[in-house]
């Protein structure tokens, strides 16, 4: 292949070229360190996705495409393609509500890269050092690809996982692969053409808004495997002021900052992860009536609470609250708070088909409003999860809570025990406690493997006495 100057080029070469060049020894211990707590809830959140119906048909489609193949279909015994398995295992990880997310990016890194990255991994019998460089790689691209498509792209109606994730999975898959610095351009400007995600999906209920982490996980692969034996893609895929992926899906063309913090600065450090199986935009309201409750607020003596958010958080989650599936539940903030008045939680539990037309709950709803407050926008992208809320009790007591970040964030941090226990419980669902410690054990001694078998191992055993 013809070789291309890079160094006057724009963000899709410059991203592509230090995708490739990215190694192991150059990230610091810290970074390591949070990618392997990435993977830790990534996995645990997959395999628990797997147990439901769109993991379940993910996985089917994908033994139907594929036949066979080296790379993992999450919680049972069966292999497929890369590509393949990326689609199902990016579904079942994105599946429930639960994985990782960079609040700048609005993106939910986690869902694409790993996904693209494992499958990639098994397939070419690569080391765990290498598996844990592809997923930073993955994160720090899509992150910043995330950040500067902004909060104008989820306003358009786009749902970043769909779209950003394919450059976050296409990075990681270039980095797996080894590709030169043009081929890596090549992956992400292939991923790029690709992106796609409608925010309708979840609102209505359908399982689309799930699928959208597996086929932006799976579009990476592609690319990466195309650029690998030639395909090309535009060298401005990402950059180019008519057609490119800023300038059509966002108003923000111009990535010379992030590009120019690449090595320096670490987004997946400011990647958090979830403590209640609901959209991130709803959590500081979990997190603000958790606090009213501590206070002496019971639901049964509530008569009107009115929660303030930012826009993006009142487009994302205060859309009128309609029965129509899970999905459509986890993505509602009325009935997150809803069912935290009433239960005290929001995990797991409180999201079932038995649930989300419970009498109770759309009977509390009832008594709830939320409200767009401009003054909330003011922190831009960063603060876009800030909320207020008022709560009036019949008896004439008030409550009022102001939360900037949600619990679990990067700035209120889950504690590795509180990981742990998370994922215990999310493999739980699929795997036996001793398979579910080898797993957890593989993950914090990857670096140390020179490939990634005994991962591969702990996953592929569906069930365990």
């Amino acid at each position: 292949m013809k070789v291309i100057d890079i160094s006057h080029q724009g963000a899709t070469a410059q991203f592509g070229a230090w995708a490739a060049a990215l190694r192991y020894e150059t990230i610091p211990a810290d970074v390591i360190e949070h990618a392997k707590l990435c993977l830790l809830d990534g996995l645990g959140c997959g395999l628990f996705g797997s147990t439901r119906p769109w993991g379940k048909i993910s996985a089917d489609l994908a033994r139907d495409l594929s036949g066979g193949g080296k790379s993992t279909l999450w919680g049972t015994n069966d292999g497929a393609s890369p590509a393949d398995a990326a689609l199902a295992n990016g579904t079942a990880l994105h599946g429930f509500e639960i994985d990782d997310i960079h609040l700048r990016a609005m993106l939910h890194p986690g869902a694409v890269t790993i996904p693209a990255a494992l499958a990639l991994a098994e397939a070419t019998a690569t080391s765990g050092r290498e598996l844990l460089t592809a997923i930073v790689a993955g994160y720090e691209i899509g992150c910043r690809v995330g950040i500067c498509a902004g909060t104008a792209h989820t306003l358009r109606g786009y749902h970043s996982t769909g779209t950003v994730g394919c450059i976050g999975s296409a990075a990681a898959g270039a980095s797996l692969l080894h590709l030169g610095a043009q081929e890596a351009m090549h992956a992400l400007a292939i991923a790029a053409t690709q992106a796609g995600g409608l925010h309708a999906g979840g609102r209505g209920g359908a399982m689309a808004k799930r699928f959208h982490a597996g086929a932006a996980a799976r579009n990476g692969v592609v690319g990466a495997l195309l650029a690998e034996k030639g395909f090309t893609g535009s060298h401005e895929a990402l950059e180019a002021a008519s057609g490119g992926f800023m300038s059509t899906l966002s108003d923000s063309p111009d990535m010379t900052p992030y590009v120019a913090t690449l090595g320096s600065e670490w987004e997946i450090l400011q990647t958090g992860f979830k403590a209640y199986a609901a959209c991130a935009s709803a959590h500081t309201t979990i997190d603000g009536i958790d606090a009213m409750l501590k206070r002496g607020l019971r639901a049964d003596n509530l008569d009107h609470m009115r929660i303030h958010m930012s826009a993006v958080g009142h487009y994302n989650v205060a859309w009128p609250y309609r029965p129509t599936a899970v999905v459509g539940a986890q993505m509602n903030g009325y009935f997150a708070a809803a069912v935290k008045l009433l239960d005290g939680d929001n995990f797991i539990d409180q999201y079932t088909e038995d649930r989300i037309a419970d009498p109770k709950i759309l009977e509390m709803i009832k008594r709830i409003e939320i409200v767009h407050d401009a003054e909330l926008d003011r922190g831009g992208a960063a603060k876009r999860h800030a909320i207020r809320i008022f709560a009036r009790t019949r008896d004439g007591r008030d409550f009022e809570e102001y939360v900037e970040q949600r619990k679990g964030s990067a700035q209120f941090p889950l504690t590795r025990e509180e990981i742990e226990r998370k994922f215990r419980r999310t493999a739980g669902a699929v795997l036996s406690p001793s398979r579910t410690d080898q797993l957890l054990n593989s993950i914090f001694e990857l670096e140390a493997g020179s490939s990634v078998t005994e991962l591969s191992k702990a996953l592929r055993v569906s069930t365990l006495a």
